[in-house]
């Protein structure tokens, strides 16, 4: 995990949040944590979590370089995009993998928190590793 996450924990939600300071909202919780690992990624339209099923789609709408999907390594420390299920019939979250069976991730009910991948795993529809084509 990168050694400069800590200071996120705690920090509110907010929707359509792109500042730390003022709060984040999930994909703007991925967007600061990539930054930290010197990625930067564009903003995204929330619409693209309307497709039912098909996390490949609301991962390749950010139109952030390329993304591959990976298979959950829990010893893994490289950050990756997690998508999950909110609600059984759509995708409507993501987070970060942060290394140590752990998901960095923010919603209104608790703002930025750590959960164990364990504590997920039936939400979880697929794992994202961000690939530089420069």
């Amino acid at each position: 995990m990168h050694n400069n996450l800590t200071h996120i924990i705690g920090t509110p939600f907010r929707n359509k949040g792109r500042n730390i300071a003022t709060g984040l909202d999930c994909w703007g919780l991925v967007m600061y944590v990539f930054g930290l690992y010197g990625i930067s990624l564009p903003d995204f339209n929330a619409d693209a979590f309307q497709y039912a099923d098909n996390d490949k789609k609301v991962i390749e709408s950010t139109r952030g370089g390329e993304w591959e999907a990976v298979q959950y390594n829990p010893e893994s420390d490289e950050p990756l995009v997690v998508v999950m299920k909110m609600h059984p019939k759509y995708i409507a979250h993501v987070g970060v993998y942060v290394g140590n069976g752990r998901i960095l991730h923010t919603t209104a009910g608790t703002g930025a928190i750590l959960s164990k991948v364990t504590a997920l795993q039936r939400r979880i529809v697929g794992f994202y590793r961000h690939v530089d084509n420069n």
